[in-house]
């Protein structure tokens, strides 16, 4: 079975944190598909856990920064200007503002994942995998660096590193990205009961988003 390239490179702006128990969740569908009576609201995350995961990847992301503001103060600065003129869509301003800020601390993972997402955002490919891959070398605990990585490697259709990449990023942190994501993967690497599984995770998790109409159109396809 083909695979498209994964086309919703837009939901690399928004992350969406979940719970942990999220990831019982995809246990669950497949008794749920031959126990209907499975009540899957009681055994998962209420809505105000998902904020709590949400607030909790921010925390992360505040801590990094506030990390960086304290070694790098003058990279600080630079990564705050670059951010927000990404912010305005302005991404070759951004990327060049970023690379200053690298050449303060070339090896901070944090400005690294910086910069390879922007690349990615960019659908500058071949940018985004190299210093993603630098990001990943030197903050193996980041989630958003290997999400990023396990999108290049999807858009390379390299679905086992892909799939590497994606799992140890849903370790790190719950997120119905990385969920999507690896069900393409799984799918890729021909395991499609684990893509529909996972697909009908993210479905069963946010259903009216864009990223749970995606997830149910992937389902549909695979059912055929």
């Amino acid at each position: 079975m083909g695979m498209k390239k994964y086309p919703y490179g837009n939901f690399m702006l928004k992350i969406y944190h979940i719970h942990p128990l999220f990831l019982i969740l995809i246990l669950l569908v497949t008794s749920c598909a031959v126990n209907p009576a499975v009540d899957l609201n009681s055994q998962v995350a209420t809505e105000d856990k998902f904020k709590a995961e949400k607030q909790q990847g921010k925390i992360l992301y505040d801590q990094k920064l506030q990390q960086l503001a304290e070694t790098h103060p003058e990279a600080y600065v630079l990564y705050q200007q670059a951010h927000a003129v990404e912010s305005r869509g302005e991404m070759d301003l951004a990327i060049e503002t970023y690379h200053r800020a690298m050449q303060q601390t070339p090896e901070d993972g944090f400005l690294l994942t910086a910069l390879g997402m922007a690349y990615l955002r960019k659908e500058d490919i071949v940018p985004a995998r190299r210093y993603l891959l630098k990001a990943v070398s030197f903050d193996p605990d980041y989630y958003k660096s290997r999400l990023g990585l396990g999108y290049v490697y999807l858009q390379n259709q390299q679905f086992k590193p892909a799939a590497t990449q994606l799992k140890a990023s849903l370790q790190l942190l719950a997120t119905l990205e990385g969920t999507y994501l690896l069900g393409e993967a799984e799918e890729g690497n021909g395991n499609f009961q684990k893509a529909q599984q996972l697909y009908q995770a993210v479905i069963l998790a946010d259903k009216n988003s864009k990223l749970g109409k995606a997830a149910a159109t992937r389902l549909r396809s695979l059912s055929k």
